[in-house]
């Protein structure tokens, strides 16, 4: 129970950072920073290894709100009804595409970073 309450508290300020952020949904530039910069951070906490309450408030609750998968698809269904369809599969190629690379560069820099920490 004190993890679901501390899921909703961090998805509770991750919205409120993302509303801040992009003011509206519709900047696509916006919601593809925010995207690639939340998952960098998610890559970086899973490499941690932190305790099972910390994830649950940093990652599903406060990162999973900052960058909701719902921003993503409205952008990419209004650029689809207004009939620009490279543009809107371009966009959710690149959010997913970004996504997981910069994931996988936020996993490879904790773990450059703990290496090079152990060996001085």
């Amino acid at each position: 129970m004190i993890l679901l309450l501390l899921i909703a508290a961090g998805g509770a300020g991750g919205a409120l950072v993302h509303y801040a952020v992009t003011r509206a949904v519709t900047d696509a530039g916006r919601v593809l920073m925010l995207t690639g910069g939340t998952c960098v951070l998610l890559g970086f906490v899973v490499a941690a290894s932190p305790p099972q309450w910390f994830i649950g408030l940093a990652c599903f609750g406060f990162l999973g709100a900052l960058a909701p998968m719902t921003s993503v698809a409205w952008v990419t269904v209004v650029r689809i009804r207004e009939r620009r369809y490279r543009d809107g599969i371009a966009f959710l190629a690149a959010c997913v595409i970004s996504g997981v690379a910069c994931a996988m560069f936020g996993f490879l820099l904790y773990s450059a970073g703990l290496t090079l920490y152990r060996k001085l």
